[in-house]
């Protein structure tokens, strides 16, 4: 045994004879980056994008095609550091660092011990979905270094760009840096890094692959032992999955108290491509669940391409009374199958089911997002050339994760203390299957990815629908946020920049003429958002009203998507600054426990194009109260078609009712602004038509 470690048994020694149960943690914020060889002020939580946006070094990668001049800032390796002041260890047997949020880094201590300066590797760290901890002196004592520090301590994390790891372990290296060498090539490499998948690019956001530490840095400093955290009791909600075999197929129906529901939500996606929990981030989780609430919404599905949410986003799921189903994150992949990362997967679920189990919201653990789809129907095994062993090799990988025995079914076995139910994947069959209506939960893109018309959703509702939709672009205003003036037609590179799905356009434009009758090249772009809102409304409304029709066939539906990630034309029914879209109007309509199924389907008889609508007219009053609500009341002496009032100058919220049609007669909105506290009495409310665009 080396003098230093006994020097450092003994000082432990000490502490216990103290009989000290000291315990103290506090976290550790004051961060800088280096940039240029200058010290730059860092945030953490936070991310390297944040940083240096604040320090005025990049443009906001929302605004224009900034995206696309920022990706070197992915692309570089980022040194962060930060002091831990001696009185804060002294006095103390143990003092942990833990580390929350972190992706590919390494973190090294640096100081000086009995006069001499160390630089010691305290730990790596590649999964964003773990907490990480550290014994400080365990770490300096692994590199033979006397516990006692003389001065300040200095941490310095180092963090790696994730593609190059993840292309790393395909390059024929038998050591690479981060990982393991993969045996065959995998359809996507960002399957290797636990880092949160869309950050690399979707086909609703943008690629802006992070690194920083997005939720906590802390130290935790004590004598003696941690006392064991007891688990809260959690209150059930008394829901159940029944997958039940019938005359049709299985069934895919949730119960409370034992009575079947049909399932009214939408997917959940991040709302924001730098999740950093700050006060707007808040602001923002805040009223994206209570604008679903106000939806009639009675179920949310937390996507596995995104993060696992944080316990701010459960808690408000728990008192909205909206249920979550809550995929694990893995997505449209296959993945690695060696030790180390089955270990590493093995102990992000068991911390992950630990944490969101406590939240009564959680009704359904899912083991991935499309694997059995893609491994089934997206062609990888010819594409690859795989091996027979290979492929054989890739079956085990995914029955060892996913399957009823697998990883991540044993951590919801062994921690959810509701025993919630767990299923592999989602969907059960891929939508060219005939069993993706009579079999489980279904995603139905035929319409959309396989170009359908909308009435191929009477066709082609299945049990339980977990993904469909239909995309449109956002509110013009939020377009006018992320466009250049100079830039504001539909084939400018902005433009282009922000819609990521490569027929995106080409399907709109198509669906456009099919159904409104309307040449997308004869429109203004603020008449093409427009209608591409009431495009999105009309078919994915269909959808639907056709699986709200087939109950008891189907007992869910669940869009594609309802929230942004950033401003982007996409499939959400809520823009990424909080504007409703046609579709969330519509999807309320449809959602609302009144709901006449009659009435909706004689409003599906006519095509909008087949409308013979006239000139508008109409008057259009507005009023602001003493309590500073503003009300706009319209009186129409002929028949308007989907009215849709928008303020100007604009502001950040919704009317509780938009994006109606009124035969005549007179109807009052008022206007809900995001900020309670928003100044309207300079707002002037407008009207527009479809009458406008079609008579």
């Amino acid at each position: 045994m080396s003098l230093r470690k006994l020097s450092f048994m003994l000082i432990a020694v000490a502490a216990l004879v103290t009989g000290c149960s000291r315990f103290e943690a506090y976290d550790l914020t004051d961060w800088q980056v280096e940039y240029n060889d200058a010290w730059l002020p860092a945030a953490v939580p936070g991310c390297i994008h944040t940083d240096l946006m604040a320090a005025g070094i990049i443009p906001d990668p929302f605004y224009g095609t900034n995206e696309d001049s920022v990706q070197w800032v992915s692309d570089s390796v980022w040194r962060y550091r930060t002091t831990i002041s001696h009185d804060k260890l002294e006095g103390f047997e143990h003092c942990e660092l833990v580390l929350q949020g972190a992706t590919l880094c390494e973190v090294y201590l640096n100081g000086t011990s009995d006069g001499e300066a160390f630089h010691q590797l305290a730990l790596r760290a590649d999964n964003m979905f773990r907490e990480y901890r550290v014994c400080i002196y365990d770490a300096l004592i692994d590199g033979d270094i006397l516990p006692v520090i003389d001065g300040d301590l200095e941490l310095e994390v180092f963090f790696y760009p994730v593609e190059r790891a993840n292309k790393a372990c395909f390059s024929g290296d038998k050591q690479p840096a981060w990982g393991s060498a993969q045996p065959c090539d995998l359809p996507d490499h960002r399957a290797v890094t636990r880092m949160a998948p869309y950050m690399l690019g979707w086909d609703w956001g943008p690629k802006l692959s992070t690194m920083g530490i997005t939720q906590s840095a802390r130290l935790e400093c004590y004598n003696g032992k941690l006392p064991e955290a007891k688990p809260a009791k959690v209150k059930s909600w008394n829901v159940e999955l029944r997958q039940e075999a019938d005359s049709i197929g299985q069934s895919f129906t949730f119960y409370k108290d034992g009575k079947p529901f049909f399932a009214k939500g939408a997917n959940w996606i991040p709302c924001h491509s730098f999740p950093i929990l700050t006060p707007a981030l808040k602001e923002q989780y805040r009223y994206l669940l209570t604008s679903a609430k106000e939806a009639n919404f009675n179920m949310l599905r937390v996507w596995g391409g995104g993060i696992y949410e944080p316990d701010f986003f459960y808690d408000l799921c728990d008192s909205l009374g909206i249920m979550v189903w809550q995929d694990f994150n893995f997505s449209c992949a296959l993945y690695p199958s060696d030790s180390a990362f089955l270990s590493n997967v093995r102990e992000e679920a068991l911390q992950q089911v630990r944490r969101i189990a406590q939240h009564p919201c959680v009704v359904l653990w899912c083991g991935n997002n499309e694997v059995k789809n893609g491994w089934e129907d997206w062609g990888w095994q010819q594409q690859y050339k795989w091996t027979p062993e290979q492929i054989a090799q890739l079956q085990h990988s995914i029955d060892t994760l996913f399957g009823p025995s697998g990883i991540l079914a044993q951590a919801v076995r062994q921690n959810d203390p509701l025993h919630r139910p767990y299923i592999p994947s989602s969907p059960l069959y891929g939508w060219g299957h005939p069993e993706c209506v009579t079999h489980g939960d279904s995603h139905y893109w035929g319409v959309w990815w396989g170009e359908e018309p909308f009435e191929m959703y009477a066709e082609k509702t299945g049990r339980f629908m977990s993904e469909f939709g239909f995309q449109s672009y956002p509110d013009y205003s939020t377009v006018c946020r992320y466009c250049p003036e100079e830039q504001r037609n539909i084939d400018s590179p902005t433009m282009r920049s922000h819609q990521k799905h490569g027929r995106g356009r080409e399907i709109i434009d198509q669906a456009m003429m099919h159904y409104y009758g309307v040449d997308s090249r004869t429109l203004s772009l603020e008449d093409y958002c427009y209608v591409s809102q009431l495009l999105q409304a009309w078919g994915t409304g269909y959808g639907i009203y056709q699986h709200l029709l087939r109950q008891p066939h189907c007992m869910g539906s669940l869009y594609w998507q309802l929230n942004d990630c950033w401003p982007v034309a996409s499939w959400s029914s809520i823009d990424h600054y909080g504007n409703w879209k046609a579709l969330h109007y519509r999807v309320k309509a449809l959602f609302d426990p009144q709901a006449d199924l009659r009435l909706i389907g004689e409003y599906y008889k006519t095509l909008p194009k087949d409308l013979r609508l006239p000139k508008p007219q109409y008057s259009l009053e507005q009023n602001l109260d003493n309590k500073g609500r503003l009300t706009a009341t319209i009186t129409a002496k002929n028949t308007l078609r989907d009215v849709m009032l928008q303020t100007e100058p604009h502001v950040d919220g919704h009317f509780d009712i938009n994006y109606f049609d009124l035969g005549g007669g007179q109807l009052t909105a008022t206007f809900i602004p995001r900020d309670p506290e928003a100044d309207l009495s300079h707002v002037k409310v407008t009207l527009r038509c479809l009458n406008d665009i079609l008579h």
